[in-house]
């Protein structure tokens, strides 16, 4: 073995014989220096950071999400703390103002809508949410004191579940109270309608207490279409509510269905009537008669060329009924009556001179089957005529 050893810069060659190397001057020992281990700070696995990673990213979406949809899936109060406010008076009471609990709800929905569609999402659930929302009381009026009021609200819930809507308080119930009270008057007790001939024609009548008419309730009538249709009216009543108040009343109705009896029919020739009838109308005409020339003192003047004559009546004779002339152009015929009159006077009357008063009008079947002449025509004293034949003037039809 070949060897070289540096000693002293002098380098000497040994054989592979056992001989001793020179040796080199001992150094001073040197004591060896321990290493302390460093301590390592404990450390997140690289599995770790991922699943912080993910959570962080979808902490920041949930966020996101929220500052998006603040109102998504969340329970909204529908109905607020508003009450409605009542008027009038108990069992007549209405609400004062408008009363909408629902809106404010309303608007923070339509402040959704508008906060989607700046951020491009969709609002077809949410407006059409929104435009189903329905809420109002059961009744609209004729609210009493102590009445429970229900205020209740229907929605689209399935258009509430596809916006992510939850509502609450969607029905409240309010109480009626605070109305002054005044007794119900019915003004339409006592009250009744039927058909009516006068002077003027056909038509429906309308009777009433005195008390209601000292109160000032005045009344009148409707009915459907431009022809009374037979069966039924309606009856009006027109009065100042103020006016009620103060005798201690109020209405609460002022119309009613009045069935009247069936109307008359008028009487197109004088064979529908039976003699019974006739004589029953002649009657009837005859007391009229007598009664207006009564009022005349039972005399008349006659104008003649010969000059002015006071005609006497002594006594009304026969009557007889005929149509007149001038009914075959009229849409209800009319009919003369006419009775005979028995006189004296200084006027030479002959034997073919006849004085004659007369009523003209139209003949009416009632719905309970009798008999009524409806007639305008009013006696004059003074006779009226030429060549023999004189009746007392004529007023009205």
């Amino acid at each position: 073995m070949y060897i070289k050893v540096m000693e002293e810069n002098e380098i000497r060659e040994k054989n592979d014989l056992n001989i001793p190397f020179s040796k080199k001057p001992e150094e001073p020992a040197v004591k060896p220096v321990i290493k302390e281990k460093r301590k390592k700070k404990p450390g997140i696995p690289a599995p770790a950071w991922f699943g912080i990673g993910c959570a962080a990213v979808i902490g920041a979406m949930l966020i996101g999400w929220h500052v998006r949809e603040k109102i998504l899936g969340e329970e909204i109060v529908l109905l607020d703390t508003s009450v409605p406010v009542f008027a009038g008076y108990s069992s007549g009471g209405y609400l004062a103002e408008d009363f909408a609990p629902e809106e404010n709800a309303l608007k923070l929905l339509e402040e959704e809508v508008n906060e989607r569609r700046e951020k491009g999402r969709s609002t077809d659930d949410l407006e059409k949410l929104i435009r189903s929302v329905s809420c109002n009381f059961e009744k609209a009026s004729g609210y009493s004191n102590n009445e429970n009021l229900v205020y209740a609200c229907t929605y689209d819930q399935q258009a509430a579940e596809n916006a992510g809507i939850r509502f609450t308080n969607t029905m409240k119930t309010y109480t009626v109270s605070g109305l002054p009270e005044y007794a119900v008057l019915d003004v339409f007790s006592g009250v009744s309608a039927d058909w009516v001939l006068s002077d003027s024609g056909l038509s429906i009548g309308i009777s009433s207490p005195a008390e209601y008419r000292d109160m000032g309730i005045t009344y009148s009538y409707s009915f459907e279409g431009e022809e009374y249709n037979g069966e039924t009216v309606n009856i009006h009543a027109e009065f100042d509510q103020n006016v009620l108040m103060s005798y201690g009343y109020v209405v609460n109705d002022d119309e009613i269905t009045w069935q009247l009896g069936p109307m008359p029919e008028a009487v197109s020739e004088a064979e529908m009537l039976s003699e019974e009838e006739k004589n029953l109308l002649i009657e009837e005409l005859h007391t009229k008669l007598e009664s207006e020339v009564a009022g005349c003192s039972n005399r008349a003047t006659l104008s003649a060329f010969t000059g002015t004559y006071s005609i006497v009546i002594n006594s009304i004779e026969k009557a007889s009924i005929e149509k007149t002339v001038i009914s075959w152009f009229e849409d209800i015929p009319s009919f003369r009556i006419t009775f005979d009159l028995s006189v004296s006077s200084d006027f030479p009357i002959g034997d073919y001179t006849s004085f004659t008063a007369s009523y003209t009008g139209r003949i009416y079947r009632m719905g309970d089957g009798s008999i009524r002449f409806l007639t305008n025509t009013v006696h004059a004293c003074e006779f009226s005529g030429f060549f023999g034949a004189y009746s007392l003037k004529e007023t009205g039809e």
